[in-house]
């Protein structure tokens, strides 16, 4: 199994010039954000281009509500139109664009200022625009916010001094929430009921302040699935429900599959590595790649990946499905199959 690549079970492989940094399913479309400011989409079931546009890089995160895309790029928060990629509007932030989302009809951003003579993050601002880009307040703290997430309001994890997470609800007043363990958090998710934090010891947490797990390394993947959540750390231990298996190589990032039921996880070794995880717990590599992954996100009978180089693969429970019964064929009908693969890719560019 170690020489099947991620290219032959790809649907469409397209590529944004410069490394993917962010990539979201909208509407039966892929969207990708480049570190060189490129925001491109393509449609899931034809594989033409929707959107190409280039703005100051990096594209930190993605949003969208109806029509309009927001971007969180270099220092900016940007308006974009889908379907003309028209500038609606543009707002300056302070220090770096690091995330947006929407929630109660605004759009949040989280912007952060790092200093480099003593190289480390001094504050964070959380901003709240109106659909026009008026700005309606802004509220700032001295930590650095990691992850911001909705949940009946808007939570952001943060690392040091105070750890845990903030929250503004519609009362616009900010407070501080600690969680059982009192360790930076790094990364989160948000799930249907809290958001899952997870900490640089290791520790996942929810925003109801539980602990819910723990293992030995820095938490560097985490997703919220139909069953509760998994996460995946820097030494390769995978937390899934009660299970936990040892990968032993770093994780870069984890999804449902477009089966809609196995785990995906991709590791990191000199090579990008993809692991399938049944619910009982059984794994396997299913195939490999030679740059690494550095975003990832799924939706039913699909997942998208986007490596360092800028590619991005499309994999597609319809294509994928091909690509499980391989061994079933001949080995000298394995060209045969290629080629048949990069037709059907062909028929879709």
């Amino acid at each position: 199994m170690g020489d099947r690549r991620l290219s032959d079970a790809s649907s469409f492989i397209r590529d944004v010039g410069s490394c993917c940094s962010c990539i979201i399913f909208e509407s039966g479309t892929v969207i990708v954000g480049s570190k060189e400011g490129a925001i491109n989409s393509w449609s899931i079931e034809t594989g033409e281009q929707i959107l190409g546009l280039k703005l100051d890089g990096p594209i930190s995160d993605l949003a969208v509500s109806e029509e309009v895309l927001y971007a969180s790029c270099s220092s900016n928060l940007v308006a974009v139109k889908i379907s003309t990629g028209e500038v609606l509007w543009s707002s300056q932030l302070e220090g770096s664009s690091d995330s947006v989302t929407i929630w109660d009809g605004f759009i949040w951003a989280l912007s952060s200022v790092y200093e480099i003579d003593i190289s480390d993050y001094t504050e964070s601002t959380l901003w709240k625009f109106n659909s026009q880009g008026e700005l309606i307040e802004r509220w700032s703290f001295a930590e650095k916010g990691w992850h911001m997430g909705v949940n009946n309001g808007i939570e952001i994890g943060i690392g040091r001094p105070s750890c845990g997470f903030i929250k503004i609800g519609r009362d616009g007043i900010l407070n501080y929430h600690s969680l059982d363990v009192v360790s930076p958090v790094t990364i989160g998710c948000d799930g249907p009921e809290t958001i899952m934090f997870g900490l640089s010891d290791g520790s996942i947490c929810n925003s109801e302040g539980d602990l819910c797990g723990k293992v030995s390394g820095l938490i560097t993947s985490i997703i919220s699935i139909d069953d509760g959540w998994a996460s995946g750390d820097r030494n390769g231990r995978i937390l899934w429900g009660e299970k936990e298996i040892d990968l032993d190589s770093e994780v870069l990032s984890l999804g449902v599959a477009p089966n809609g039921i196995d785990l995906w996880v991709q590791t990191w070794e000199g090579k990008s590595r993809f692991f399938s995880i049944s619910p009982g717990g059984v794994y396997s590599q299913v195939f490999e790649h030679p740059d690494r992954i550095v975003v990832c996100d799924f939706k039913e009978e699909a997942i998208v990946f986007g490596d360092e180089s800028g590619r991005v693969f499309l994999v597609e429970e319809r294509y994928e499905n091909r690509f499980d019964h391989e061994d079933m064929r001949p080995r000298h009908r394995e060209g045969e199959r290629s080629l048949l693969m990069e037709r059907l890719r062909r028929l879709r560019e």
